[in-house]
This record gives structure tokens, sequence and C-alpha cells, in this order.
């Protein structure tokens, strides 16, 4: 454990602490709070379906197309019976 905590600069520590004084949580509690739940959002944060706008919501679509290989191959047949064929 104590490995991890050497590859800490000291900024980068008094940067962390100075965050959680900043919003009333040890610093423990802090990094606890940016590590994700199990589907993958920071605690107590709703998934973005429920708080984005529609504009919001627009935006991280196009994002997420966005990070995606525009160069893909496309399936030329992706009827059933071409997948599952003898």
């Amino acid at each position: 454990m104590h490995r991890v905590l050497e590859q800490v600069k000291s900024e980068t520590a008094e940067m962390i602490a100075a965050q959680a004084r900043e919003r009333g949580l040890s610093v423990d509690d802090y990094l606890r709070s940016l590590l994700p739940v199990g589907d993958g959002r920071p605690e107590g944060k709703p998934p973005l379906y429920e708080s984005a706008t529609p504009e919001e919501l627009a935006l991280a679509y196009a994002r997420w197309a966005a990070g995606h290989n525009p160069n893909t191959p496309v399936v030329p047949d992706d009827r059933r019976e071409s997948i599952y064929e003898d």
C-alpha cells in the first residue's frame, strides 16, 4: 500500500488535500468520492439519462460517437441465417 503513496508527488498531495479541505472532507473521503461505484459513476451522482437536459444528452451522444473509429468495417450480411450458417 505504501508503494502507491510513494508515487504521489508532494505537490499533488497538497492539491488533493486542498480540494478535500474545500469540500469539508478528509483526504480519504475525498478520494473515495472520486472513485466510481459499481456502475462507473462517482458516488451520489445520478446517471446522465436522469439528470441531463436533452441538449446535454445529445452532446454526450455526439462525444461518445466521435470517440469511435469511423473506419470500423461493417458486417456485410448480418442476417441471423448468415451468422449461424453451417
